[in-house]
């Protein structure tokens, strides 16, 4: 590479990591054609029109929305909404994060479903209800946990990058503008007379585990890999996204994205076949 060229966008260890990741996602489920199949969602009211619905049944819309867009549309699924938020932990008069790490804002299990079979069990919480993309974000995340139990290979790193792996994989299915957009949050409280700003608490923190440029990356490669262009997604994008997405692309359109991830060797990073571990 030029010494003037695009820069790579993450360091080097986290960067192939991150094809290792798209390996095993084209390994698992279907390779390069099974991929360019796949849609980019958007909020733009195409993928997620405008609903009469609202409340968990507008919850539940969403989340049949999400599965449909990832494949999984017939899955069964049982989706669990709570009321209740992450608490709040004061770091100044007016300013408060929710929690110091990150993490998603919903659960997933398998469960019996009471015939003799299984369905996904999904929680999420009710305050998300009041802003939907963010809402999508959780939903396409806990989706992508199941559709990877179908796998037959071990996430590569291990369990502690299994979170990382689905952020990654819920990128791949199409949510990476979800996750991007919502990452990290801030937002006004109401006060007692009910006006936000400039008034109560500011609430900021982080939903899912990879970093912004990171997921902005990993849009990168997979918009790449679908045969699209990546920058068709920064008008969906909050600015300094869009700016990290620039940055990935340039980097990938000068990379052999293909032969790059295909000459990983996933059992580099203890990724192996069940009947191999």
């Amino acid at each position: 590479m030029s010494l003037f060229g695009p820069k790579r966008p993450l360091s080097a260890d986290e960067w192939e990591w991150q094809l290792a990741g798209f390996r095993w996602l084209l390994d698992e489920f279907g390779g390069l054609d099974a991929h360019r199949v796949r849609m980019l969602a958007t909020p733009d009211g195409d993928c997620f029109p405008d609903s009469r619905l609202s409340g968990d049944a507008r919850a539940s819309e969403l989340l049949g929305q999400v599965m449909a867009i990832a494949g999984i549309g017939d899955w069964p699924t049982r989706l669990v909404m709570v009321d209740g938020a992450r608490a709040h932990m004061a770091v100044s008069e007016r300013h408060a994060v929710t929690h110091s790490g990150q993490s998603a804002a919903g659960t997933f299990q398998l469960v019996e479903d009471g015939a003799g079979g299984w369905l996904a069990e999904i929680v999420a919480s009710r305050s998300q209800l009041a802003d939907e993309s963010a809402l999508v974000a959780t939903l396409g995340h806990e989706t992508a946990h199941y559709w990877m139990t179908g796998t037959q290979r071990a996430a590569p790193g291990g369990a502690d990058c299994e979170e990382l792996l689905t952020d990654l994989t819920a990128v791949a299915l199409g949510f990476g503008i979800f996750l991007g957009n919502n990452a990290r949050y801030g937002y006004h409280t109401k006060d007692e007379a009910g006006t936000s700003i400039g008034a109560g608490w500011y609430i900021s923190g982080w939903q899912g585990y990879l970093s912004e440029r990171a997921l902005m990356s990993a849009l990168a490669i997979s918009e790449t890999l679908a045969g699209r262009d990546p920058m068709a997604a920064a008008p969906y994008l909050k600015p300094h996204l869009a700016a990290d997405l620039k940055d990935a692309a340039r980097y990938v359109a000068k990379r052999d994205l293909v032969a790059d991830i295909m000459a990983i060797d996933l059992s580099d990073y203890g990724s192996l076949p069940e009947e191999a571990e």
